[in-house]
């Protein structure tokens, strides 16, 4: 399946403990993954779960190996690129990178934030244009050590970055629930971040129908199955999940307050008069 028909039909953001790693899968940089890349990423702990390394098997191919690539880079925390020159162009004599590497960087960036993105490299040649924003780091990988704690150190930089972006995030969901939505994430104080619930829809315009579609269109639901007689059963997203913990936390308060009784037209001055003639003019 092709990223588009991917990311565009079947992608909720749920992010899961891995960091999806591009890079060559020639033997000589084999142990710069075991023993560098994989440690680094296996040494950060987010929320009581260990950080993992996750690679596309290269024995896949076609649709297979496309749509691993898109759900890896979709559900990771991090995306991870080793963008490192493989060698000279025997015309031009200037360095490439590897053109797996950088497809699978092109999806990144057109599905995650930049924040999302860490791009690596071992060498100091000119650095592309179209990715040169991203963030990036040189490391010397025949340090492993040293390269070890760099490594670490910039993934859990970016993700510290993400979490200020997913917080912001979820204040621009919380501003734009509708009474609805807030009704019925309030009617679900109660419920637990893996509960599955779901309840009779009576009509298309029916309020709680209304709720649940804009829900999802937020991502704060997602559709996990169905009940008995066809009744569909939702959800919580980790994201939604956070919104719905924020809503029923409380919201601001404001006192209601009966509306002034509109003012009885009257006349204009010969002052006013004069000032509307100026405004015109």
């Amino acid at each position: 399946m092709y990223p588009q028909t991917y990311l565009k039909t079947f992608w909720r953001l749920e992010l899961r403990s891995q960091v999806f790693v591009a890079m060559s899968f020639a033997p000589q940089y084999e142990a710069r993954f075991k023993e560098i890349i994989a440690p680094a990423i296996q040494s950060i702990v987010l929320e009581g779960s260990r950080l993992e390394p996750y690679r596309v098997d290269i024995s896949k191919s076609g649709d297979s190996i496309l749509t691993d690539i898109s759900d890896g880079i979709a559900h990771s925390r991090l995306v991870l690129a080793d963008i490192s020159s493989i060698g000279k162009d025997s015309v031009t004599g200037l360095p490439y990178r590897n053109g797996n590497v950088m497809y699978e960087v092109g999806v990144a960036l057109a599905c995650r934030q930049p924040s999302e993105v860490l791009l690596v490299r071992d060498d100091h040649d000119k650095f592309l244009f179209d990715v040169s924003t991203i963030p990036h780091v040189t490391i010397n990988f025949t340090n492993k050590r040293a390269a070890v704690q760099t490594l670490a150190e910039q993934i859990l930089s970016r993700v510290n970055e993400q979490q200020f972006i997913n917080d912001a995030r979820v204040q621009i969901a919380i501003s734009s629930l509708s009474a609805e939505e807030i009704i019925l994430l309030k009617q679900m104080q109660e419920y637990s971040a893996n509960m599955v619930w779901g309840r009779e829809v009576k009509g298309l315009a029916n309020w709680y129908a209304l709720a649940i579609s804009r829900l999802l269109d937020k991502g704060v639901i997602k559709l996990a199955g169905e009940f008995k007689k066809n009744k569909p059963a939702f959800a919580f997203t980790p994201f939604g999940y956070i919104v719905h913990q924020v809503v029923n936390s409380g919201l601001c308060k404001f006192e209601a307050k009966m509306p002034e009784p509109p003012a009885e037209a009257l006349p204009e001055t010969g002052d006013e008069a004069q000032q509307n003639d100026g405004a015109d003019a």
